[in-house]
Order: structure tokens, then sequence, then C-alpha cells
């Protein structure tokens, strides 16, 4: 039978492989990913960012609803009560509440994303290790710690009680799919329990005066608030998941010691019963289902099903050789290579190939002595390997020029697959490992892969080396893969070299913004509504610049920032509603400020037309003060004396003051935005420009989070603020490209099938 059975010409056996299999691109099907339930590192982030802001502007509100009411109960507890202990105790907590209102509403915010996101890094360190607890992490706790845990715990677990399961059952199980857990516990794990709540904000109120039994009738207080409302925040979030189709279903499932015994033993029968009759699907292969399972297969037989049976036969052979374990194979993978063969394939190395590797009939050119002595196995790894290659030919995500390279290692990888026949079995097989790589590097947006790139001139270098060099050492591999990585990291450093200059001045844009943004919101809170309209104009234009100059030069004494914005003090005191007895405090300050109004204005090169302007409006709005606080101290006859005038009013915001920029704004809870702020250095982003697309990599993040870079070698750098990348994500004109699989997983993939086995190990 044999071997002559699998000679075809190059065209057929091109094609052939891929009509074997029913598909036309090693690429998995679309709905691959959302059948698994998988999804990418960054939309888990972005997700439970999004939720984590869902929820806390939720709680935000239902403290603050609280505070507006627990003063009342306060008093209404204490005026129950018989006790005057108890009733000194709550009086004070009324009087905490009354004083530091707006600090614990505020606290309560910042507590809660803090607990929130200790507990999800402590679940995504904990992922894949085991929680042993050490002696030496061991540490005494005191009693009062202790008490207060406790009140903590039996506050949460009272407010527990409350929550319909099934909506606590969601949050659970779907904030255990995001942070890659089966589930997640209320006590320690859940970064939205109950018990995180109020340890939110027991911290909150542990900063306002008083022992922990006032803090504790506080928290008492808080409870049936929290109760009442917090079935709503659970309900919302969920809906949310649900929404964006995490576990949109979830199954109720109780497992028993017992069960998991028996599947166990189970699926252990079925991994021995699979043998050559269930692979072979066919009456040749029912008469071998009476054979014990372990009984070595067949391998004629199975190469000339592969040749003359079904379609789906080489998606099964591929099968076996992925998983040898559960097809009793272990020990036909240990057969040695047939010298001949290895000599003839060494001939093939150094022989001129066909531009097109995967065309290439390897039986036909082997001759037909060597083909009469090579092992079935051995021409059935021969079969595959060049299907491999003829699925890597067609993949799109490797660049022509790069696949161009990787098929003239067709016959390499052919004789590094019958040395070591774990090719299929295991990801780490160095010819496999090399493969992965190559394809790694070569969809990297910032790695050039045109005909006179670096890494495309060093991948043909390499592979020229291996076609001339490999003999049968593995070890080869390694070493190229190494040489590889040497040069792709030199590529990179070379453009993040040539980004530093841009990196550096977006950065002080950064800063600049932020000291702007800041400078007028320090300003906007100093103004009164009786401020004139020309200081206003000077702050807000001028003093601005010479506050960002203080904070970007980190200027001292009297060009710091505290003594500038000090000045903005002194000058709406000094043009406001004055008292009799301050003319003299403005005419003794007067110089002072003259001459530090002055020294700002040269620090950012003010024009002189408009420092003239101000400086006779500000001695006009003077001269204008000092006369009416003199007018006020001489009533007119018969009228009663004036008392000075009232204090200024305090600052407020009026509709036609400056906005402040968006990178003082709080996070909202858009998915998009969440989307946009959970991208780390080295994500691939898809960009619609028109009718193409382009794929850059997100090269620089600045340092408070308000620039994106992205750079590609075929379309350069773009910058983008957070909020115009959500826009892009949200109109579709921009895309995070997810972690692909590797490459030989995407191939082994496809070539198995859709009834696919677990990938190789």
């Amino acid at each position: 039978m044999g071997a002559g059975a699998l000679r075809r010409d190059a065209t057929d056996a091109r094609c052939g492989f891929r009509r074997g299999l029913g598909m036309q691109t090693p690429t998995r099907p679309a709905g691959a990913a959302a059948n698994t339930g998988s999804r990418s590192a960054t939309e888990s982030k972005a997700l439970i960012s999004q939720c984590r802001e869902l929820a806390r502007s939720k709680l935000s509100g239902i403290v603050a609803d609280a505070l507006d009411k627990v003063e009342n109960d306060l008093f209404a507890a204490a005026d129950a009560s018989t006790s005057r202990a108890e009733q000194q105790i709550l009086f004070e907590a009324m009087s905490q509440v009354r004083r530091h209102r707006a600090e614990i509403k505020a606290a309560f915010d910042r507590h809660f994303v803090e607990v929130f996101e200790r507990r999800v890094a402590e679940r995504y360190s904990a992922h894949g290790a085991k929680n042993e607890v050490k002696l030496e992490e061991l540490a005494l706790v005191d009693d009062a710690a202790m008490e207060q845990d406790l009140v903590v715990h039996d506050l949460a677990r009272k407010t527990t009680n409350n929550i319909p399961p099934d909506q606590l059952l969601g949050i659970r199980a779907r904030f255990g799919h995001l942070l890659a857990h089966e589930t997640v516990e209320d006590d320690t794990a859940n970064p939205l329990s109950t018990e995180a709540v109020f340890e939110a904000l027991h911290r909150a109120c542990a900063k306002i005066p008083g022992d922990f039994a006032v803090k504790r009738s506080l928290l008492n207080a808080f409870q049936p608030y929290m109760a009442a409302g917090i079935t709503h925040v659970y309900a919302d979030v969920n809906q949310n998941l649900i929404a964006h189709h995490v576990l949109p279903r979830i199954k109720h499932q109780v497992k028993r010691a017992a069960d998991i015994g028996v599947a166990s033993a189970q699926s252990l029968a079925a991994s021995q019963a699979l043998n050559l009759a269930q692979l072979m699907g066919s009456a040749q292969g029912a008469a071998a289902a009476a054979m014990n399972a372990s009984q070595p297969i067949d391998l004629a037989a199975l190469l000339n099903h592969v040749a003359n049976g079904p379609p789906t036969a080489r998606a099964k052979v591929t099968r076996m050789l992925v998983d040898p374990a559960r097809y009793a194979m272990e020990s036909a993978l240990t057969l040695p290579a047939s010298p001949a063969l290895l000599t003839s394939l060494s001939a093939l190395q150094a022989a001129k190939l066909p531009s097109e590797g995967g065309a290439f009939d390897f039986m036909g050119a082997l001759g037909d002595q060597v083909r009469a002595q090579s092992h079935p196995l051995d021409q059935l790894t021969i079969e595959l390997v060049n299907m491999v290659f003829d699925y890597i030919l067609d993949d799109k995500q490797v660049p022509v020029t790069v696949k161009r390279e990787i098929s003239r290692l067709q016959i390499v990888a052919v004789k590094a697959a019958i040395l070591d026949r774990t090719f299929f079995a295991r990801r780490n097989h160095p010819m496999r490992q090399l493969l992965d790589r190559v394809a790694e590097v070569a969809t990297d947006p910032e790695i050039a892969t045109d005909e006179t790139a670096k890494f495309l001139i060093g991948l043909r270098g390499t592979v020229d080396y291996l076609v001339h060099k490999f003999t049968d050492d593995l070890a080869i591999f390694v070493a190229a893969r190494e040489t590889l990585d040497k040069i792709a990291e030199e590529e990179r450093a070379s453009r993040q070299q040539e980004l530093a200059p841009t990196t550096a001045e977006l950065e002080c844009k950064e800063e600049a913004e932020i000291a702007h943004a800041t400078a007028l919101a320090e300003i906007k809170r100093r103004l009164t509504r009786k401020s004139p309209g020309f200081v206003r104009d000077f702050l807000y234009q001028w003093w601005t610049k010479t506050l960002v100059d203080a904070y970007l030069k980190e200027r001292e004494g009297d060009d710091s920032w505290t003594h500038r914005l000090g000045v903005v003090d002194a000058l709406v005191w000094s043009v406001s509603s004055l008292r009799t007895a301050e003319i003299q405090q403005l005419a003794s300050m007067l110089p002072t400020l003259m001459r530090t109004l002055l020294r700002g204005m040269n620090a950012i090169d003010m024009p002189a037309d408009a420092r003239h302007s101000f400086f006779n409006q500000l001695m006009q709005a003077h001269t204008s003060a000092i006369n009416t606080a003199k007018a006020h101290a001489k009533p007119a006859p018969g009228a009663p004396a004036a008392t000075d005038a009232p204090p200024s009013e305090p600052a407020v915001t009026e509709p036609g003051d400056p906005a402040e920029p968006p990178v003082t704004a709080p996070p909202t809870d858009d998915f998009f935005v969440h989307t946009a702020l959970a991208l780390e250095r080295g994500a691939v982003v898809e960009f619609l420009d028109g009718q193409s697309t382009v794929r850059a990599k997100l090269s620089w993040v600045s340092p408070k989070q308000t620039i994106l870079l992205f750079t590609s070698t075929a379309a350069g750098a773009r910058k983008l603020a957070p909020k115009a990348f959500a826009e892009l994500l949200r109109d579709g004109k921009a895309r995070v490209i997810a972690v692909s699989e590797a490459l030989m997983d995407r191939v082994v993939h496809a070539m198995m099938g859709p009834e696919s086995l677990p990938a190789a190990a």
C-alpha cells in the first residue's frame, strides 16, 4: 500500500490537505471566543474598573442619603435609651456627623476604591498560586482591632442576609469569571462584597474624633440604609455585566465529593477505551475495537486510512499525535528515525527547492528505496508537517515576506519532527518554538518586515544557517530563536530611542496641562461674585501662567506655587468691599503686592501694554474701594452711623468661569473610557483609516494617563487622549486586538478540526 498512495503532484498535495479538513485557512471560527466564554485581559480589566465606578457612584449616593438622616436616627435612639452612658455616646456620634459629614463622604469614596482595588490585585496575584500561610507572616492582633473586625463582619453579614440569593450568586460568579477564578468568596476575595463596603465605611469613620464606641454607633446607624440600597447596586452591576455577555446565565450546581470521584473514574475509563476503532470510525475499525485498548495501533493500517479514508482522517491522526497518551501512542513516539530517511532529508536540505516550500512533494523526492524502508510513522509525520506549512502559508496574520522565509524551513522542520516526534504533542519543541517566535515578532507593529528591514535580513540569514547547518541537534533552534530575539529587542530599543524626544515633550505638555487645570481650580475657588471682571481676566489669562511656571520649574521662596497663590488671595481681597479699619491695611500691603505682581509678570514675559492696562484698572479699583470705605465712615446728618461692610462672600463658581480641563475629571462608568484606561503598554490596536486598517502598538502611556501614544512602522505615531480613543472605540473606528494564540497553536487547532482535543502541553 503504503507510500505510493501518498504520492501526488504538488498542487494536489496542497489543495488536498485543506480539502481533507474542509477548511480554507488556519484561522479559528469567528465565534470561538464567544463560545468558550473567553475574553481579553484588557476587556476584563475595563469591565472590572467600570463596575467599580458604577458601584462607587451608587454607594456614594447611599452614604450621602444616610448622612442626611442618621443624625435624626441617633437622636431618636438616644431619646429612647435608658442608659446615660449610651445616650452620651449617641449624642457624641450626632455631633461628629454634623461636623464631619463632608469628610466622611469623601473618605468613603476614596477608601472604597482602595479596598476594591486591593481585593482585585490580590485575586490576580493569587491566580495559579496556592495561598499558603507562612509562619513568619503570622502576627498577633490586639483585642481592639479584633473587636472592630467583628463589628464590621457582623454588619456585613446582616446586610448580606437582605440581598436576594440570585444577585449574590451573580456578583460572585461574574467577578470570579473576570478575575479568572471559578467564584469569589465574600470575606476576603469579592471586591464588591458587603464586607468590602463596610470595611471602607469603617475606614472612612476612623479619622473622626472619639473612641470606637462612637464610631460603632455611627456604623450601626448606617447599616439599615446600606441594607436597603445595596440590592439595587448589585442588580445594576449584574445587569451591566450581563449586557457585556459576562455569564448571562449561571447554572446552579452542587458538587459532592463522591460525584467528583465517579467523574474522574469515568473520564479515565473513557480515555483508556479510545483506540483505533474510534479513530477510524469504519468497519475495519470496528473489528479492531475488540482488541485491548493498550495494544499498539497498527500504524500501517492507520497510514492507509489517512490516504484512502474519509476527509476527517487527517484531523483524527493529528489529535493522536497531539495527545499520544490518550491513544496509547507514547511508545510509537520513541521509535528511532530511519538513517536512510535522515540521509535523504539532509541531501534535500542542500538541494535548491521550489519557491513555495508548501508545494514540494517530499515522498516523491525521497526515492523508492527510502520510501519502502521508512516507517509508517515517518510518512505520517511528513504528511502532517507538510500540512502545517500549508496552513502557515495561508495564515493572514503573518506578513508575506516572513512566510517566504518560513517556507524555506519546511525540510528542516520535517527532519526535526522525525528526530523528536513530540513536535505536535508539546509546545516547547524547539522547532515549534522557533516558528512561534518568528510569527510573534513578525506581527509586532513596531517591527518592520519589508525586504530591507533589519529583522527580515536577520531572519533570512538565520534560515540560511539552519538549512545548511542543521544535522541532528535541536539545540540549534534554541540558538536561532535567541538570535532573532536579540534582533527584535534591538529594533524595539531603536524605536523607543526614536520616540524619546516625543515622549519627553508629551510628558512636559501633560504636566503643564495638569498644572494649568489645578491653577484654574485654585483661582476659581478664590474669586467671588463681586470680583471685578478685569481681575478675573488677569488671573485666568496671565496669573495661571505664573502658577504653571512655579509648578513646572519647582520655584521656591517668593516665586513658589504657594506664594503666588497667596498673591491671588491678596489681590482678590484688595478689590473687595473694605471696612474702614482695613484702609490702612491695604495701604501697607500695596507696595509688596505690586512688586510681587510685577515679578510674576516678568517671569512669563507679559506684554507691556497688558501690564499698564491692568495696573491702571487696579489703581482705579483701589481708589474706588478706599473712597467707598471712607464714605461709609461719614454718615449723613440724621442717619444712623454706618457699620463696616459685611465680609466678602465665599468663593463661588459663575457660569462664565472657564471649565476645568478633562484631565482632572473623576472617572465615569463609561465602558469605553475604562477600556482606554485599562490598556497597557504593548497592547495592539487596529485603527480604521478610511477603507483600510492599520495596526499599531501602544508604545507609551503618560505618567498621569492623559496621553496614549500608538506607533507603527507602517503609519508612524499617533497620540490620543483616553477620552478621544474611547470615542473611536465607540464608533467602531478602533478595536483592541486580543492576544493571539501562538502560530503553531492556531495551526494545530485548525488541523484537529472543530472537535479538537486540548492543545499540546
